[in-house]
């Protein structure tokens, strides 16, 4: 659909004067432009403004489309690429550095806010190297993280958590001679393995995929699966020292996923250090609340704007329904390449529903469809 069509067709389904057409104009044409056009899901030659219009259409006009039209005015959160990679960029100086500055301060003597006279030392350089930095998903963008530290050698960046043999003995293998180029002598025992485990990931909203207990089950998520590898002699386990740290960070975090993690992880059966970090923390105000947002809270309520097929059986996990998000997350949070499904359904509604999504999300466990 071209632009001018669907900015027409915008206008009329919300019923704007010519004035009030003008205004809405320039700030939808600034959010596409800036942000929302870069949606990966959306389908072929399709964007924001159309999208838009398209999802309003199914509310009934009046107050209805109005309701739906000022919460993506004002409560949509768009995390862009660009703002993603800014958060991998920081990753290093704001979270990892300053725990390798304060580990190597300790060792060398030298006092923590000296930092150039730290950086100089063996102990920061060795420690440096021997830190392991492991993806938790596709979207952990290794990649850029190598690029965005290049003082971090390749041999210590992979995007999955579960090398084979044969890649943890090359690993080893490039650090033992990185280490005796350091140290003018071959490292022996535990001195030739790493000593800090980095697991990395995007986004976590409830938690519950990192790391959950039951008392039937036991432990399960990518957490447990990890720390679980870490104490076998092979493959990872084999590349670690014994009461290795391990710090887990996520690029963005919910409050929700914060607290979940952080009251599991002293629980979790492990030998070393482990702890959580995140960049960039949503807060309480980015979670709808029922009070604040109760217009847009009787939309959600609306059995019309619900597929009950999207509760499926990997909605299970969270134990409520995907209606106000998985776990009821209640978020209006979108992501560059998709809409998590914490956030609220009528929000990343998928195309094989019958409800109409702004940001179509599209799903790991999508249904298989016939022909």
């Amino acid at each position: 659909m071209k632009k001018e069509l669907a900015e027409a067709l915008l206008a009329k389904i919300m019923d704007w004067t010519d004035e009030e057409k003008a205004r809405e104009r320039a700030r939808l044409e600034t959010f596409a432009t800036y942000k929302y056009d870069e949606y990966q899901q959306f389908s072929p030659g399709r964007r924001f403004i159309e999208s838009l219009a398209l999802w309003l259409e199914q509310f009934d006009t009046g107050a209805e489309r109005r309701t739906a039209y000022d919460f993506v005015c004002s409560r949509l959160i768009f995390f862009s690429a660009g703002e993603i990679n800014h958060l991998v960029e920081l990753t290093f100086p704001t979270i990892i550095r300053p725990k390798l500055l304060e580990t190597a301060s300790a060792r060398s003597g030298i006092p923590v806010d000296r930092v150039k006279a730290i950086t100089e030392t063996l102990e920061y350089r060795t420690l440096h190297r021997r830190t392991l930095y492991l993806g938790m998903s596709d979207g952990a963008r290794t990649d850029w993280f190598r690029r965005a530290n290049p003082l971090i050698s390749n041999e210590q960046v992979f995007l999955g958590y579960d090398p084979s043999q044969v890649k943890a003995a090359n690993m080893l293998g490039k650090l033992k001679k990185d280490l005796t180029k350091m140290t003018g002598a071959e490292p022996k025992d535990d001195a030739a393995l790493f000593e800090n485990v980095i697991l990395i990931d995007d986004f976590t909203a409830s938690g519950t995929s990192a790391i959950r207990f039951d008392e039937k089950e036991g432990w399960d998520g990518k957490i447990p699966t990890i720390i679980e590898a870490l104490a076998e002699p092979d493959g990872l386990g084999g590349c670690v020292v014994k009461g290795v740290k391990v710090t887990i960070v996520a690029y963005i975090a919910s409050d929700q996923a914060i607290n979940h993690i952080e009251g599991l992880l002293p629980k979790l059966p492990f030998e070393g250090e482990i702890c959580f970090e995140v960049v960039c923390r949503l807060g309480a105000a980015a979670r709808l609340d029922e009070t604040r947002d109760a217009p847009f809270f009787a939309l959600m309520a609306d059995d019309r704007y619900f597929d009950p097929e999207a509760d499926d059986e990997h909605g299970k996990v969270g134990k409520t329904t995907k209606r106000y998000g998985y776990a009821n997350g209640r978020l209006p949070v979108v992501l560059n390449h998709n809409t998590p499904n914490n956030s609220v359904y009528i929000l990343w509604a998928e195309d094989v529903h019958t409800v109409r999504g702004l940001f179509p999300r599209v799903s790991r466990h999508r249904k298989l469809q016939q022909p």
